[in-house]
């Protein structure tokens, strides 16, 4: 009973870890761009907004 429980926490470990990994080294790098090409034309339309007040 105490090896299992032993055994599955290494691999409930391991699991979570992987899971971390793989979402922090895809998503990140893909939302840094998004975030860039999204900034831009809201800044844009801000100033525009303004200069027609």
């Amino acid at each position: 009973m105490n090896t299992w429980l032993v055994v599955g926490g290494v691999w409930a470990m391991f699991a979570v870890c992987v899971v971390l990994f793989v979402r922090g080294a895809s998503s990140r790098a893909d939302r840094a761009e998004e975030t860039r090409d999204k900034a831009v034309p809201r800044r844009a339309a801000r100033k525009a907004s303004r200069a027609e007040v």
